[in-house]
């Protein structure tokens, strides 16, 4: 009679456990925003504005011009800042950027840019490291519960 009940009890702690990104992670903190500055070449796939317009790079502010040197010079095309105090302030830095808000189309030294500025929200660290130990393991111990219990009721069976 306790081979019953150890069947049922592998099976549902076996699904509670491979069912774990349904309720993981647990979110502990705020998530902290990060800026982003990529420059990549445009394209015929380039989003543009209604005007399509074309900013050249000395037309740029000061601050903004600096942040265009630095993402293009970067060996990613693209650098972060975590500070709102180091943003580029004549820059938008939006969720989703667009043509004109977030994305600025740059003409320099002959070639045309696509400048994009954004704002991404950085999980913590807790929550990041439960996504890649928490729940895979949880689901690795939930189906070898599950294939436990198969194995308990074919012995009882045999």
């Amino acid at each position: 009679m306790r081979s019953p009940v150890a069947v049922v009890a592998l099976v549902v702690v076996g699904l509670v456990l491979m069912a774990n990104p349904m309720y993981l992670p647990i979110a502990i903190g705020e998530p902290t925003p990060a800026y982003t500055h990529v420059v990549q070449p445009a394209g015929p796939d380039t989003p543009t504005d209604e005007g399509g317009e074309v900013v050249d790079r000395d037309a740029l502010d000061g601050d903004a011009g600096a942040a265009f040197d630095r993402a293009l010079d970067a060996d990613e095309g693209g650098f972060v800042v975590e500070d709102p105090d180091d943003r580029a302030g004549s820059l938008a830095y939006p969720t989703e950027p667009s043509p004109g808000h977030g994305l600025i189309v740059v003409a320099h030294e002959g070639t045309e840019y696509e400048f994009w500025t954004r704002t991404v929200e950085r999980e913590p660290g807790i929550v990041v490291a439960q996504r890649v130990v928490v729940q895979p393991v949880a689901f690795l111990v939930g189906f070898l519960a599950v294939i436990g219990a198969v194995a308990v009721g074919f012995r009882e069976r045999l």
